[in-house]
C-alpha cells in the first residue's frame, strides 16, 4: 500500500505542476486530479464512475469510484483542499478495501488540522504544490 500511495502521491503531483501557474486555482487542480485518477482506474480494467453518490447517504457524493465486471466498487475516492467530514461520511457509507482521501491546499497546517476527521480505513494522500 506505501508503494502506491509514494507512486501516486509523485504522478499526482507532478501532473499538478503541469498546469501552468496562472491557471492552477482550486477547481482546475481538482478537475485535473480527478481527469488522471479516472485515466488510472481505467487503466487498472474498472470502470470509472464520477460524482458517485452513495446509497442511503443523502448528504454528499465521492469524486470517483471504481467498478469491476460484477458492479462490485474496488476503490473510491474524494478529492478536496482539506479533508471534509462530508467526504469522510461519504467514503464510510462504502463497503471497499481502497478509500483515498486526497487533499491540495497549500495551507499544509489547514490540512493537518483537518485530519482529526479521518477514520481507519481511509488512506489519506496530501499533495504538495511547487
Amino acid at each position: 500500500m506505501e508503494s502506491l500511495k509514494s507512486n501516486l502521491k509523485a504522478a499526482l503531483e507532478e501532473e499538478i505542476a503541469r498546469i501552468p501557474q496562472p491557471f492552477r486555482q482550486g477547481a482546475v487542480v481538482h478537475q485535473t486530479i480527478k481527469c488522471f485518477l479516472y485515466a488510472m482506474v481505467k487503466a487498472a480494467d474498472l470502470w470509472p464512475v464520477p460524482n458517485f453518490k452513495p446509497p442511503r447517504f443523502s448528504d454528499g457524493f465521492l469524486d470517483l469510484i471504481g467498478v469491476d465486471a460484477t458492479h462490485a466498487v474496488m476503490c473510491a475516492f474524494a478529492i478536496g483542499p482539506v479533508v471534509e467530514l462530508k467526504a469522510v461520511k461519504s467514503l464510510e457509507a462504502l463497503d471497499v478495501d481502497e478509500k483515498w482521501m486526497i487533499t491540495y491546499s497549500t495551507l499544509s497546517k489547514k490540512v493537518q488540522e483537518s485530519t482529526f476527521f479521518l477514520k481507519p480505513g481511509i488512506q489519506h494522500l496530501h499533495l504538495e504544490q511547487k
